[in-house]
C-alpha cells in the first residue's frame, strides 16, 4: 500500500498506539491531544503533534494535505452525562467544512457496539441499532453526523476493548460488586486487532461501509472475567444469573475483507505473557 498522509484525532489508549504504529509503516503522521506529555510522545515517536481542543478551531497545518481523517476521541459519556451527545456533536460538527470539501479526506471512525444496546441473539451491521447510554448515544449520533458530512466514511464499532495494559481480569476482580448477567455472552477486541482493522481499512478508503470489530471467541461473563479475575490472583464477588439471551457481535463482514486478529481466541495466558513485558 503507498504511503499516506493521515491525521489522528485524539491520541489517547488507542490514538496513540495507532499512531506508533502508522510511523512504523512509513506514514506520515499527525497526532492530536490537549496534553502535554502525550505530545511530546508523538513527536518522539516520529508523529506531528498538534494541541487540539475542538469546537476550537483546527490549527493551521493539521488539515494539509490530509488522505485519511481517523477520530478517535471518547464520547465522554461518564464526564458529561446525558450532555454527552450534544457536546460529542459539537467537537465533530466543527470539522463539517473541512470534511466536506471535494478534495477532503477520507474518515474512519471508531464507534461501538454498544449502539446495539440490549439486543439478543447473532447481532450483525444490520441489526436494529438501540442505544441505551449516554456514551453508545452520542457515538451513533456522531456516525450519523458523519453521514449527513458526505465524507467518505468507514465506521468501526469496536466491542469491549482491552489490552495489557487494560486487563479484563480487573474489570471485576477485586471490587466490591458481583458479575452482573453473568450467562451473557463477552464481545470483546484486543487494541491490536482493532489497529489492525484501522490499518486494513486505509486501503479502498473512500467506499462508505461500517464493520463490527470483535473477537469470535465469546464464553460466558461469568466464567471468562472470573477466570481473568484468577489470573491476575484476584477474587470476583460472586455472579448473579441472567443474559442468557444476550447480544452475540458477528465481525464477519471485517473478516472477509481480511481482517484476522490475533486476540481472537482470548487467551488469557498470551494476554498476561505480554503485560509482563510492559
Amino acid at each position: 500500500m503507498k504511503q499516506l498522509n493521515i491525521s489522528i484525532l485524539g491520541c489517547g489508549w488507542l490514538g496513540l498506539p495507532l499512531l506508533k504504529s502508522l510511523v512504523a509503516d512509513g506514514h506520515t503522521v499527525k497526532g492530536s491531544s490537549r496534553n502535554p506529555a502525550t505530545l511530546a510522545a508523538i513527536t518522539a515517536a516520529g508523529g506531528e503533534a498538534f494541541r487540539i481542543n475542538l469546537p476550537e478551531k483546527l490549527p493551521a497545518g493539521f488539515t494539509d494535505e490530509c488522505d485519511v481523517l481517523i477520530f478517535t476521541l471518547p464520547p465522554g459519556g461518564r464526564k458529561f452525562g446525558e450532555d454527552a451527545p450534544k457536546k460529542y456533536l459539537e467537537q465533530l460538527l466543527s470539522l463539517a467544512e473541512w470534511l466536506s470539501l471535494p478534495d477532503g479526506p477520507a474518515v474512519i471512525y471508531t464507534s461501538s457496539t454498544g449502539v446495539y444496546g440490549n439486543a439478543e441473539g447473532v447481532t450483525t451491521e444490520e441489526s436494529p441499532t438501540l442505544p441505551n447510554t449516554h456514551s453508545s448515544r452520542a457515538v451513533l449520533k456522531a456516525e450519523a453526523a458523519f453521514a449527513s458530512i458526505r465524507c467518505p466514511l468507514i465506521v468501526l464499532r469496536l466491542a469491549g476493548l482491552v489490552a495489557e495494559d487494560r486487563h479484563p481480569g480487573r474489570f471485576f476482580g477485586g471490587k466490591d460488586r458481583p458479575i452482573p448477567l453473568a450467562d451473557a455472552p463477552v464481545n470483546l477486541v484486543h487494541r491490536d486487532d482493532v489497529i489492525a482493522a484501522i490499518k486494513l481499512c486505509l486501503s479502498n478508503n473512500r467506499t462508505p461501509v461500517t464493520y463490527n470489530v470483535c473477537a469470535a471467541a465469546q464464553p460466558t461473563k461469568g466464567d471468562f472475567y472470573t477466570r481473568a479475575a484468577n489470573a491476575l490472583g484476584l477474587v470476583v464477588k460472586g455472579t448473579e444469573t441472567g443474559g442468557e439471551e444476550g447480544k452475540v457481535i458477528n465481525s464477519d463482514k471485517l473478516r472477509a475483507r481480511g481482517w484476522k486478529p490475533v486476540w481472537d481466541d482470548l487467551d488469557l495466558e498470551h494476554l498476561e505473557k505480554k503485560e509482563k513485558d510492559v
